[in-house]
């Protein structure tokens, strides 16, 4: 009966350690949830920023050759 008292207490034990992993690493996907979720918004704004500043150097661009062609 000794031997199957340890060998209770042991798997109680690993689950505890199971479920203790389990915990940090959900706690490790939100973290990278939140992270993945920040750089899509940064992503976001440098694209709407580069589209803005793509856009005014096309205009400065057509008013220098305009310049240039008269």
């Amino acid at each position: 009966m000794h031997r199957t008292e340890e060998a209770m207490r042991r798997l109680g034990s690993a689950i505890d350690r199971l479920e203790s992993a389990s915990a940090r690493v959900g706690a490790g996907d939100l973290l990278l949830a939140g992270e993945l979720r920040s750089a899509h918004d940064d992503y976001a704004r440098l694209e709407e920023t580069t589209r803005v500043v793509s856009s005014r150097l096309d205009n400065a661009i057509d008013r220098l050759r305009d310049l240039l062609e008269d």
